[in-house]
Formats: C-alpha cells, sequence, structure tokens
C-alpha cells in the first residue's frame, strides 16, 4: 500500500525529509497489519510476565518496518523491540523501533496503541514518527521543522502548555489494567498532587498530548520500557517547545548508553520547571518510602 501525503498532511510551510516520508510510509503498512489482526483471534504469547503480552501483530510488524528500514537506508542500524539484535554502535544513525506499541491495549480490542519510529543521528534525536492506525492519527516531528498531529484529516503544529507547577498540571496516565499489575511508583505519583488525569494506551501517545497542549505531565510506571518507547516521542515533545525526557531523578535519557531498556522509570513535562517539581518531589517521597 503506497500513500500519498495530502497538503492537509505535510507540514506546513515545511519540507519533509525523505526519511521522514519513508518512515511514514513504513508506518502505515506496518499499521495495516495492526489493522487486520486487530479483534481477530489471535495467540498471545508473553516476554517477561502475564503484563508482558506479545503477538502476531507485533512480530509482523517487527519484521515489516526492519526490512523496509533496512532497504532504504542499508547504511543505517537498528533497534527493535521484537529483535534481539542491538546496534554495534550509536556513532552514526540508528533507527529505534516499536512496531506495536500497547499491546496489552491491542489484545483487549482497544483502539489505543501505536507504530514508534525514532531516528538517533550521530547521539542526537533528530525524527519521531508515531502512528495510531486504528485511530488514522499522527504525531511526528523532525529536528528543527517543529512537531505536528494529524487528526481527522488535519494538520496542526503542535506547542505545549505553559504550565509551570504540579497542582494546575493535568497528569496523563494508563488505561485500566488487569487486577496484579501493581506499580510502587504510582503511589508515589498519585501523593503528588497533580489537578487531574486522563487516561491513553501507547507511550507516543501520552507524550503526544502534552505536545498538543491537552496534558502537562506523563510519568512512566513500568520498568520494562526500552529506547524504542521514548526516542520518537522524545523528538515530538522537544519540537513542540517542551524539555527532553528525562528519568524520575532529573536525568536526560542517554540514547547511547550500550543497554536498549531504561532502568529507571521515565517522565515528561512541557515545562522545564514543571519537570523539576516533579523530580524534586519525587525524590523527596522515594527518601521515605525506597520504594521505586
Amino acid at each position: 500500500m503506497t500513500i500519498e501525503f495530502s497538503e492537509q498532511q505535510r507540514s506546513p510551510g515545511v519540507e519533509m525529509s525523505p526519511e521522514l516520508k519513508a518512515v511514514m510510509q513504513l508506518a502505515v503498512e506496518a499499521g495495516e497489519v495492526l489493522k487486520k489482526y486487530h479483534s481477530t483471534a489471535f495467540d498471545v504469547d508473553y516476554k517477561r510476565d502475564e503484563f508482558d503480552p506479545v503477538t502476531v501483530a507485533d512480530r509482523e510488524s517487527d519484521e515489516l518496518l526492519r526490512a523496509g528500514i533496512t532497504e532504504a537506508f542499508p547504511d543505517d542500524e537498528i533497534l527493535s523491540e521484537e529483535n534481539p539484535l542491538l546496534p554495534s554502535s550509536y556513532e552514526r544513525r540508528v533507527w529505534m523501533v516499536d512496531p506495536l506499541d500497547d499491546t496489552k491495549g491491542y489484545v483487549s480490542g482497544r483502539h489505543t496503541s501505536s507504530v514508534m519510529i525514532g531516528l538517533l543521528d550521530k547521539g542526537r534525536p533528530t525524527l519521531g514518527v508515531v502512528y495510531m492506525p486504528m485511530r488514522d492519527e499522527w504525531y511526528y516531528g523532525e529536528a528543527g521543522k517543529g512537531s505536528y498531529r494529524v487528526k481527522d484529516g488535519k494538520t496542526t503544529r503542535l506547542q505545549v502548555p505553559a504550565t509551570t507547577t504540579i497542582a494546575n498540571a493535568v497528569l496523563v496516565g494508563r488505561n485500566p489494567s488487569a487486577a496484579g499489575d501493581v506499580r510502587p511508583i504510582e503511589d508515589a505519583v498519585a501523593q503528588l498532587g497533580f489537578k487531574s488525569t486522563v487516561a491513553e494506551g501507547s507511550v507516543g501517545a501520552k507524550i503526544g498530548l502534552i505536545a498538543a497542549g491537552e496534558a502537562d505531565a506523563h510519568v512512566h510506571t513500568n520498568l520494562k520500557a526500552g529506547k524504542w518507547d521514548t526516542l520518537a516521542a522524545d523528538v515530538i515533545l522537544r519540537e513542540a517547545g517542551g524539555p527532553p525526557l528525562c528519568d524520575v531523578d532529573g536525568k536526560l535519557l542517554d540514547y547511547t548508553k550500550p543497554e536498549s531498556g531504561w532502568d529507571r522509570y521515565f517522565m515528561a513535562a512541557c515545562t522545564p520547571e514543571l519537570l523539576h517539581e516533579m523530580a524534586v518531589k519525587l525524590g523527596e517521597i522515594n527518601e521515605q518510602t525506597h520504594s521505586f
């Protein structure tokens, strides 16, 4: 399936790079895989535990994306959630791919899953695509060119809100999960005192809501996350005027570290001031509870 980018879908006044056009095309093709299996009967396997599912759609989408990126950019390396191969180096370009983010929501029949593709160039986040095929909704951005959302066929440039305090901030969190999926840091997040909370599925969509001004903050409460979960959304948030993603200790995410997974919870916010307050308060809580 080949797509043509309509004027409504193009970045207003900004030319898409060949890389962005290529991976948006691949995202559409991967999205067709997700739509093919969505709400059908399929087997579900599990990776680390019963809350970490993987499906035929994850694997088929992964194969399609890796093959397409390799064909289009044969000199680049790829890091994918559903493939054990690691980049030999981060000194050049590395694509980071989540072929089906929010597999739990996908298995449950929700429309909250996405395909996420990010590009790291010499250690610098440079491109991000989040495509939600069941909604036909996009978030995307490129370094120096801004970030955008396509929703209901209309493209809008993204701009984060100016919220600087937790008391005035809207938190975007996860959808209800299965019984037993207990996450200790969620008790700490509940103590922070956000004004209100909204729910979303895919990590990219959660951070996309911040970039779009419809939420202010996110604390990821699952330690199974990796670079593929954050790179695309990190670019989108930065290009919407937000600060880079960091862990709950306030340290920037290091996309060049040898390991692919994050060993600390990560978080996002619309302003540096809000992100700092979140890190300080979570640190104070953890000093007392030692829970995360």
